[in-house]
């Protein structure tokens, strides 16, 4: 893992690090222009895209401190050879930032205002424009000089490489709007420690390929947040681990509430997928009249009617893919809530609980909603009630929003509300503790946006749960070892949710076949 920050603490992190090490900004932007000039000098697109440039490279300038990085980073080019570069510069700059600009300009960097006429020419044959024109300390609605720099770079032909954060990223100013819109960069040169506000579900497609930037700041600036990035090696210390003499007994009993007329293929699927997470027996629990149904689809979980379970005791219960809205499912939900069993709710469980929440459970929880459940139950979380159909749907419409916009907090005070573990799924995933901790995984893979590929995480989730694991350690293991299987599948195309068991179980026994705890 590694740590990430809110736009309000990177600034304390400055602040922090210049009062304790009395450095400047001077000496902070110089360290900053190094490792980025350093990746563009690096990275194969950037450089090509460079070197194909007349301008190689644009700087559109703000007048606080991301516009003096720019020019730094501009500056720090010229002393590579790179000649003809732009700086678009506003007349009102910050002390530090004219001392950047008087030091572009002795290297050769032209300076043009916003409104010379020569700017649109200079975009377009541009290698890449370099977005400096706001940063991580801003807030409100865009100004006019503001709105228009990112208007041109919103339709620069060439890529957009964002100093720290594109601008017009900020706090939602009001959940009831859309945000006004910000840069789309190809890329984000971001100063570490990284930024959550990138990861956000309504932001990231904004930042492009997120790149580190290091030596700025200390290494231990950011350890102590509350938010961090998972990375594929994360996944083993995360798994549950069992001892190479161990029995199926050993290996976790799961029960799985799912299915109901023409839904069977979500049980299927999360049956499946749980064992393949390495649970040591599955049993799927479903109505009387599918039971045939599913006995021939399943050979290694047992099928049992729901109203005669049988007497084998579970360690886990999974509830949810495609079990139907009716009476008798929200009874079992009760019986499931208030039960000592850990606990994984999915798909219409989720859809139960929206319909009639209920007061927190002390057994361990985990949620998995979509976006689309989400909203409802933070919408809770904030105090909605469901009955009034009216005002829940606002309350709904708001807390969508500030899900894609305002993710960690919302995540936050919905998780404490159910003290549940809840992982928000998406193109980036969300997971979140009660206690406040939060985990993202930037998957952005569209293979995995299938039907059924949401069931075989449950189905992971629970059978990791099974084996003992927490809810927070199941859900990670969940979550990574899932991305990784449709990352190992990314050779076949398109592929079906089933395609993702075979490679999910090998990823699943990482902790368990080598017989010790690495």
């Amino acid at each position: 893992m590694r740590p990430l920050v809110g736009f309000a603490q990177s600034l304390r992190i400055d602040r922090t690090t210049k009062d304790t090490y009395a450095l400047s900004d001077d000496l902070l932007m110089e360290a900053a222009a190094i490792g980025m000039a350093h990746i563009l000098f690096n990275d194969d697109s950037l450089r090509r895209s460079l070197d194909a440039g007349e301008p190689p490279a644009l700087a559109i300038c703000g007048g606080g401190n991301n516009g003096g990085d720019a020019l730094a980073l501009l500056r720090r080019l010229a002393f590579s050879g790179r000649r003809g570069l732009v700086a678009l510069v506003p007349t009102r700059l910050g002390d530090t930032c004219a001392h950047r600009l008087s030091e572009a300009t002795r290297a050769g960097v032209t300076m043009l205002a916003p409104d010379d006429s020569r700017v649109n020419d200079a975009i377009r044959e541009a290698g890449i424009v370099i977005d400096g024109a706001a940063g991580v300390g801003f807030k409100g609605g865009l100004r006019p000089e503001l709105a228009r720099l990112i208007g041109l770079m919103r339709h620069a032909p060439c890529p957009v490489v964002a100093i720290d954060v594109p601008s017009g990223l900020g706090s939602l100013p009001d959940p009831g709007l859309e945000p006004e819109q910000a840069v789309c960069a190809s890329v984000s040169l971001c100063v570490d420690p990284l930024k959550a506000e990138l990861y956000y579900q309504g932001n990231r497609s904004n930042a492009g390929r997120i790149i580190p930037v290091s030596g700025v700041f200390p290494v231990s600036a950011g350890r102590d947040s509350s938010v961090s990035l998972l990375e594929p090696d994360d996944l083993g210390s995360h798994l549950p681990f069992l001892d190479p003499d161990c029995h199926k007994g050993q290996r976790g009993a799961l029960g799985v509430f799912a299915g109901c007329p023409g839904s069977t293929g979500a049980a299927v699927l999360c049956s499946k997928a749980a064992s393949a997470a390495g649970a040591g027996s599955v049993t799927l629990l479903v109505q009387d009249q599918i039971v045939p149904i599913l006995s021939s689809l399943l050979v290694s979980q047992m099928v049992r009617s729901a109203t005669q379970p049988g007497t084998r005791r579970f360690d886990a219960i999974v509830a949810g893919p495609g079990w139907g809205i009716n009476g008798a499912n929200e009874r079992r939900l009760d019986e499931l809530w208030d039960s000592a069993l850990p606990l994984v709710l999915d798909a219409d469980a989720l859809r139960l609980l929206a319909a009639s929440p209920r007061e927190p459970r002390c057994s361990p929880l985990m949620l998995t909603p979509h976006p689309g459940e989400f909203a409802s139950l933070a919408a809770i979380a904030g105090g909605a009630d469901p009955r009034d159909a009216l005002s829940f749907a606002a309350a709904c419409s708001v807390a969508a929003r500030r899900a894609r916009y305002d993710t960690s907090a919302v995540l936050a005070d919905t998780a404490r509300h159910f003290a549940a573990v809840i992982v928000l799924k998406g193109s980036v995933t969300w997971i979140g503790e009660p206690d406040g901790r939060m985990a993202v995984w930037d998957g952005r893979d569209p293979g995995l946006a299938c039907a059924g590929s949401g069931d075989v995480l449950a189905g992971l989730a629970g059978g990791f749960m099974a084996r003992g694991a927490s809810a927070w350690d199941a859900a990670i293991a969940a979550v990574i070892s899932h991305a990784l299987a449709g990352r190992a599948l990314a050779f076949k195309g398109f592929y079906e949710a089933g395609d993702l068991l075979a490679p999910v179980a090998a990823l699943a026994s990482k902790r368990s076949l080598d017989g010790n705890e690495g």
